[in-house]
């Protein structure tokens, strides 16, 4: 039998320390989570709302224990968040996978980088190593809302139209009756 030893630089280990593992199987002996953060739609118009899922799966061969998803939102002023953006759960089995999500109301129009979240998660209940995993950082475009040159708003204006020109006739028509009524008196 042949044992491959491999060094593997892990940088979601808190201490920068390389890890030695004896590896006799392609399995690999500690939790691995993985975040993804993916987002309905990644151009939206101010004041629309869209959906932001948050995904995390264990790809190692342990359990991870302990595992707390939360992120720093982006500036209110930005987005106006609907929902639960940090959330706990006591443990995460290998291959399984956690998803939730929550809404996102676009405020101030231009381009935007999601904040990435961030998940802290250990080894074990009993003399646990921490870890730590990122998402991704989706991008964002916030765009003016389109006008709208739909037949209700002409109907609006023709109607305004309308009324402003019956006003300016019965202005024309009383300048005139004046008019006539003096030179029916002059006369």
């Amino acid at each position: 039998m042949i044992t491959v030893i491999l060094v593997i630089f892990l940088p979601s280990i808190l201490s920068e320390e390389t890890v030695n593992a004896n590896i006799t199987t392609t399995s690999i002996d500690f939790p691995k989570l993985f975040v993804i953060k993916s987002v309905e739609k990644s151009e939206v118009y101010l004041g629309d709302s869209f959906t932001v899922t948050i995904t995390i799966k264990n790809y190692g061969n342990q359990t991870a224990y302990n595992v707390t998803f939360s992120e720093q939102l982006n500036n209110p002023w930005v987005f106006e968040v609907s929902g639960i953006t940090k959330l706990s759960y006591n443990q995460i089995g290998e291959n399984e996978t956690k998803q939730f999500s929550y809404i996102i109301i676009a405020k101030s129009l231009g381009r935007y980088q999601l904040n990435a979240g961030k998940v802290d998660y250990y080894d074990s209940e009993v003399n646990p190593n921490k870890y730590i995993a990122y998402s991704n950082s989706p991008e964002i475009i916030v765009n003016a809302e389109p006008e709208d040159f739909s037949l209700e708003n002409f109907n609006a204006a023709i109607s305004l139209l309308l009324i402003l020109l019956i006003g300016n006739f019965l202005l024309i028509a009383r300048l005139i009756s004046q008019k006539l009524n003096r030179r029916k008196n002059d006369g």
